[in-house]
């Protein structure tokens, strides 16, 4: 009974592997890839932002009807340079097409762009001080600026766009000036005012998306709103007299912002 026993096993042993060779092979099917939802920029924004500004005012001093009747002040330019902080909002959207972006994006800001000047003593039209005490005081301060700006740009990859921007700009600025010829003389002639310049506004950057709605952006802006000039009469009066003023007003900024996007499709990547 046992030798039988050990005969079956064997057989059955030999048996195994043939049957098993007489099987069709089994085929494996890999499985599908996984799929990585690519970032797109396509959507609207809004964000918010904050910086500093540097810029350019110099104020000149023409005086009136000619410095030759004037005498005792020559025509004078004073260097101002404008600098200060900012800070404010805003909104855009994007469209993306492959790795380009194109755009629009208006804002608002709060600004303290400032910058004072004083030259003393006044200088007349013969290049001799007038007297110890006179001066020439000019100022100038952005108070607000906007800009709407168009964007083209590409992705670097596919969360980091990179863009160059430009278009209106516009801001609030006030200006002051005066000659003052006291203590030596009896006249000044002060001017101080408020005005909406208008101008345009150019430069670049870069945005980084962290988050699938959120993204961070740094960027450099140069503005030029142009150049403002108003003309002062003296206190007392002192006719024909006058002093006219002009500013240049223009700068560069650098700001950062954060920005939350929603609207733009999904694109599948595999």
């Amino acid at each position: 009974m046992k030798r039988l026993l050990l005969t079956g096993v064997a057989a059955l042993a030999f048996a195994v592997p043939a049957v098993a060779a007489d099987l069709p092979a089994r085929t494996y099917k890999a499985p599908p890839p996984a799929i990585v939802a690519a970032y797109n920029w396509s959507g609207f924004y809004v964000g918010v932002n904050g910086g500093y500004g540097w810029g350019k005012g110099d104020t000149s001093y023409d005086p009136l009807p000619t410095p030759a009747a004037f005498i005792n002040l020559a025509p004078t330019d004073v260097s101002l340079k404008p600098k200060g902080g900012l800070a404010g909002g805003q909104i855009g959207y994007n469209w993306q097409v492959g790795a380009f972006v194109g755009g629009l994006e208006a804002d608002i800001q709060w600004a303290d762009i400032r910058s004072d000047a004083l030259v003393s003593p006044i200088i007349q039209n013969n290049l001799t001080p007038y007297g110890a005490g006179s001066y020439l005081a000019t100022s100038e301060k952005i108070k607000w600026f906007g800009t709407v700006r168009g964007r083209v740009g590409f992705t670097a990859t596919d969360t980091l766009l990179l863009y160059g921007t430009g278009g209106l700009a516009y801001g609030d600025v006030e200006y002051s000036a005066n000659a003052n010829f006291l203590p030596v003389g009896t006249v000044q002639y002060p001017v101080s005012f408020s005005k909406t310049k208008v101008g345009w506004v150019a430069g670049a950057g870069a945005e980084w998306a962290f988050a699938p709605s959120w993204s961070a952006k740094f960027e450099y802006l140069h503005y030029d709103l142009g150049n403002e000039s108003t003309v002062a009469n003296p206190v007392p009066v002192n006719p024909p007299f006058q002093v006219s003023y002009g500013w240049k007003t223009s700068g560069d900024l650098v700001r950062a912002g954060i920005n939350y996007r929603w609207g733009g499709p999904v694109i599948a990547r595999y």
